[in-house]
């Protein structure tokens, strides 16, 4: 940790640390008061310069215990995702990705039956499907 005033440490690496993590945690994991913590995270009172070493060593702590298990490295939660944040392009298809497709059913000719057989055929099927 390199910060100009070696007595205090630097609040907006406490607060990196301490993303996605909520201050009752934060205050268990660093043995202080939840007040405390909110004062620091807040900006109300000085960060020691102890707190974000002690953060920077335990997120390296569980990298490492992570890597050792074949996980990944478990990134902090930011927010939920919904559909009205991203909007996916739809990808646009032109007639030439449909040939190979048609090409393969050239051989198949469904026979055109009519309105009123398809209508009697589903009536048909329906009375054979009840209970």
């Amino acid at each position: 940790m390199r910060y100009p005033n070696l007595r205090y440490g630097n609040p907006t690496e406490m607060a990196y640390y301490a993303m996605g993590k909520t201050p009752r945690d934060l205050a268990r994991s660093l043995r202080r008061d939840e007040r405390t913590v909110k004062d620091w995270l807040s900006g109300k009172t000085k960060v020691p310069w102890w707190v974000p070493e002690i953060l920077r060593l335990k997120r390296m702590e569980a990298d490492l215990r992570h890597r050792q298990m074949g996980m990944g490295p478990l990134y902090a939660k930011l927010g939920i995702v919904s559909a009205d944040v991203i909007a996916l392009p739809t990808p646009k298809r032109s007639t030439n990705d449909l040939v190979p497709i048609l090409d393969a059913h050239a051989g198949f000719k469904q026979p055109d039956l009519g309105p009123e057989v398809a209508h009697d055929l589903g009536s048909n099927l329906a009375r054979l499907h009840r209970p």
